[in-house]
């Protein structure tokens, strides 16, 4: 539904009216540029995630081979077999953080831009129409 610009009777009620949509639309401008930067930043989070269970995998991978090794005493293979515990255990971190940066909350995420796009837009149409309504107005 479009404003009704007849409510604005004088130029005094346009400039505030103008006034008062451009300070919103600052606002949501704000907002979006806030989106894109979190966007951005869950794109490099994502990004380094991967790269950072490639490594994780790869540090599993040899305490496994060094865990298996022939000749361990007792002692030395329980801190191997604990090492491989707990690099499992931060990659399981790795993998939590990276749902994180997919799915459905960045889904979500995509949504709260749009919305924020469509009100820049509709603001901005806002403003047109009143400076329209303004110069229809005698001073």
């Amino acid at each position: 539904m479009e404003p009704d610009y007849s409510f604005l009777t004088t130029w005094a009620e346009c400039d505030a009216a103008s006034e008062d949509v451009t300070f919103e639309l600052k606002t949501f401008s704000h907002r979006d540029t806030g989106l894109d930067i979190a966007d951005e930043r869950a794109d490099r989070s994502l990004a380094s995630g991967t790269a950072a269970l490639a490594k994780k995998d790869s540090e599993i991978l040899i305490a496994q081979g060094q865990a298996a090794l022939p000749g361990l005493s007792a002692e030395a293979q329980q801190d191997a077999a604990d090492k491989v515990e707990l690099l499992q255990a931060q990659r399981k971190q790795i993998v939590k953080r990276n749902r994180v940066s997919k799915g459905t909350d960045r889904f979500l995420g995509t949504v709260d831009a749009f919305q924020v796009q469509k009100q820049v837009e509709a603001l901005t149409q806002v403003l047109a129409g009143i400076a329209t309504r303004r110069a229809q107005l005698t001073a």
